[in-house]
């Protein structure tokens, strides 16, 4: 039985989501949200790279013209009820605020979703249950996925009760019949090796005698030359089948002069469902490493957003990537990285507001992007996505705008 979230404002909150969602001028130039690139109105193309300047609801808003229907990723880390909660006019420092400022914001999300999208929401305990039950009202409780369990730290030993060293990704479709498994890169018993200049997983125990413990020293692969007796003549037919297509080979095995079936793989393509548990530290690192360490307490570590971009987009090198809460700009690297694995040409839309950035460090950096350093989160959001790019993607171009109102 689903429980009904209620709060002040509600009605409210969803009756400006709809309103944003059905407008008729929502995209339309001159008429409602729309985006800017060097002062001169700007309409962007479903395949390109983009950072979007602004607060967020009028930047979805203005999404919706050319991109309804087209994301399959959004990943967000939102913030809550301190800090930098307080860049955005329309949010609040109570659990009924934080939902009136996210509720229309995840109405415009759902809509620019592809039928077969996710969005993954990381939260800690601040407002994670208050989150849980606010996607299961904007996506359907039918429509949600779970929630994986991101361990970050193993330090914390001064909390006054236990160490708290993971954080929460609540994960909803839009339709979750049309999803298909979360992947990642498959592991052993597998073994890569290089099969004509090309990265390969092979695994040589595809096919077993039988199945059950082994005594120690008994060989518990099925040899090609011993399927007929073993398998019948339906197995041998389709192990031979998958031969002529090169999906399996046949390597010499042991002293009997037997064959092993071997299964080969190109590694890009090689998967394993997720697991609900990604162990992902050093976030700080991946800014260091670009030179831009030590103006973030917790930034997000690139390899968890890959993980989570790359489980949905597996067989799926072209699909769209959406963060509307850009911050440092993890997102952007973790969408090149997924890239670089599988030589894909995913896309990023990265949404950060023109925050202050109050951190000695981002003002005197070197090599900043203007003689006051950073003085804005989207400044560093910008330089960080150049020199990600410079390091791992040189051939990539991102197109860098703004959103006006009207």
């Amino acid at each position: 039985m689903s429980t009904a979230l209620n709060w002040t404002g509600k009605d409210a909150a969803f009756a400006l989501g709809r309103r944003l969602i059905s407008a008729e001028t929502s995209g339309r130039l001159g008429e409602g949200p729309h985006f800017l690139r060097d002062g001169d109105s700007y309409v962007p193309t479903v395949d390109e790279n983009m950072l979007v300047v602004g607060d967020n609801l009028p930047a979805l808003t203005g999404l919706l013209a050319t991109h309804r229907g087209r994301i399959k990723v959004i990943y967000i880390d939102p913030p809550y009820n301190t800090g930098n909660a307080l860049a955005y006019k329309d949010h609040g420092h109570d659990h009924a605020s934080w939902l009136n400022f996210m509720t229309p914001r995840l109405m415009l999300a759902r809509e620019l979703m592809r039928e077969d999208g996710v969005i993954f929401i990381h939260l800690d305990d601040g407002e994670s249950a208050w989150a849980q039950l606010l996607g299961h009202e904007i996506f359907g409780e039918d429509n949600s996925l779970g929630t994986l369990i991101h361990q970050r730290a193993k330090g914390g030993g001064n909390s006054p009760s236990f160490v708290r060293g993971h954080d929460y990704v609540h994960v909803w479709a839009k339709s979750a019949e049309q999803v298909g498994a979360f992947l990642t890169e498959k592991k052993a018993p597998a073994k890569l090796e290089i099969i004509d200049g090309r990265r390969m997983l092979v695994e040589t125990d595809v096919l077993r005698a039988g199945f059950g413990r082994y005594a120690r020293g008994q060989e518990r692969r099925l040899m090609y030359e011993d399927i007929l007796e073993v398998k019948g003549a339906k197995k041998l037919a389709e192990v031979d089948a998958k031969l002529g297509t090169g999906e399996y080979v046949l390597r010499a095995w042991g002293p009997t002069g037997k064959h092993a079936v071997v299964r080969v793989t190109p590694a890009e393509k090689a998967s394993s469902k997720l697991y609900s548990i990604i162990k992902a530290l050093g976030g700080q690192n991946d800014l260091e490493d670009l030179g831009l360490g030590g103006i973030f307490s917790y930034p997000k570590p690139v390899e968890l957003v890959k993980t989570l971009v790359a489980s949905q987009t597996f067989f799926d090198p072209e699909a769209i990537v959406l963060d509307f809460f850009a911050g440092s700009g993890t997102t952007a690297q973790a969408v090149m990285a997924a890239n670089h694995r599988d030589a894909g040409s995913r896309t990023f839309i990265l949404i950060q507001t023109p925050e202050p950035l109050q951190t000695k460090n981002a003002r005197s950096l070197v090599g900043a992007d203007s003689e006051d350093g950073f003085p804005e989160i989207s400044r560093l959001t910008a330089e960080r996505i150049r020199r990600a790019a410079k390091r791992h993607h040189p051939e990539l171009r991102f197109t860098e705008v703004a959103v006006a109102e009207q």
